[in-house]
């Protein structure tokens, strides 16, 4: 359930957070039952410059400090906009997701099979998610940069049952020999949420808070929209990070990531090449820069092994993933707009690599959201998921 109570307002406005690994970004945003989309009042985001200190590299620090900034837009341009947009309409949910690396993502999917059908029952499933819960989170309590900076539990949910070879949504009293269920743990730091959670009753008191891994919100989004995809691999490329989903049956199951991104890659290909990281960055996004202009054939060379290598990362990263099967032929890949042509061949290149076989690769942003000009893409998501749990709400209702 969303939230909303025993009465679910027929529109309904709320602020949707987006702690990505370089930026940090928010909207406010309407949902109303006959729309297809949400509508956004107000859009801002805090990027972390590409050379921000001596290395360029973003920390925690950097992060929080833009969620500071965030909050402090929002208090101000963000509400004006909803006054003159509708003086009456009133924010009852903040719903904030994280992106890895600040957020770490385990799934467990725990199996019972009996070679006599039997029903599953309410105690099963319960007895089922426990284990799977503790799984999850005994692996998800070994990552050194969570313990570090102190945790709090940033989504803690079962998210899906298998009877029988489908991914069910009621799977009380059913009758399978096999049965399974996935339960889903995510963690983030502390000090993140503490801000959250002070800008909120600083700014919006009476809201409700909901929290979770992008990833999640990211697989949710591509289960509305494309409800018959049963196999598939998500990637979504940020600015400091590389994480991707594997969805078998309909049910994400695996979720893992590098520390490697956008700003990670320009970073390196401006040392290498000898030029500024805003130029770098230019080549990424297809734009014309240094590289094409001004770059010996010695410094080119140097920039095919950097992207070979490049590619042998992710290939790795595909061939990690915890799954016993190679990733799916489907991809679907999340990235900045400006990089979507980029990322394509090159994760193209890399599924190959580790499988031996040709992926197709939607584009997320081109083909699912059709933004209407706007450039925020992982706002977008976020607020599509807003909306989408809103209408279920209101269905449910």
């Amino acid at each position: 359930m969303f939230g909303f109570g025993s009465h679910v307002p027929e529109r309904e406005c709320g602020v949707v957070v987006d702690i990505g690994s370089g930026s940090v970004g928010a909207a406010l945003v309407v949902s109303e039952p006959d729309e297809k989309k949400p509508t956004f009042l107000w859009t801002h985001r805090e990027h972390i410059t590409l050379g921000n200190d001596a290395t360029g590299e973003v920390t925690l620090r950097h992060i929080n400090t833009a969620l500071i900034n965030v909050f402090l837009q929002l208090g101000t341009t963000g509400t004006k906009s909803l006054r003159e947009y509708d003086n009456s309409l009133k924010v009852t949910h903040m719903q904030v997701s994280v992106s890895a690396p600040w957020a770490h993502t385990v799934i467990k999917q725990i199996n019972y099979t009996d070679e006599h059908p039997f029903a599953v029952t309410d105690e099963l499933l319960h007895e089922l998610s426990v284990t799977a819960q503790k799984q999850a989170e005994d692996v998800i309590h070994k990552n050194p940069l969570l313990k570090e900076n102190g945790t709090v539990s940033l989504d803690n949910k079962p998210i899906g049952v298998i009877t029988n070879g489908y991914n069910v949504l009621h799977a009380t009293n059913a009758q399978t020999r096999e049965l399974s269920i996935a339960h889903l743990s995510a963690l983030t730091q502390k000090r993140t949420l503490e801000i959250v959670e002070d800008s909120r009753n600083k700014l919006f008191p009476k809201t409700k808070l909901f929290t979770h891994s992008f990833m999640y919100v990211y697989y949710e989004v591509l289960q509305n929209a494309s409800p018959d995809t049963r196999e598939a691999c998500l990637i979504d490329v940020t600015s400091e990070a590389t994480e991707i989903g594997i969805i078998r049956e309909g049910l994400l199951t695996h979720v893992t990531h590098i520390p490697y991104g956008t700003y990670t890659l320009a970073r390196e290909i401006a040392s290498a090449c000898g030029i500024p990281k805003e130029e770098a960055y230019t080549y990424l996004k297809g734009g014309k820069s240094f590289v094409d202009t001004k770059l010996s054939k010695a410094k080119k060379n140097e920039l095919t092994i950097i992207l070979s290598v490049y590619e042998e990362r992710l290939a790795k990263l595909f061939q990690s993933t915890g799954d016993t099967l190679a990733i799916p032929k489907s991809l679907f890949l999340h990235t900045d707009v400006t990089t979507e042509k980029f990322f394509k061949t090159r994760i193209a290149e890399a599924a190959h690599i580790a499988t031996g076989m040709q992926h197709v690769t939607h584009l997320i942003t081109s083909n699912f959201l059709e933004a209407e000009g706007r450039q925020d893409t992982a706002l977008e998501l976020s607020g599509m998921y807003f909306h989408i749990k809103h209408q279920k709400a209101l269905t449910e209702h």
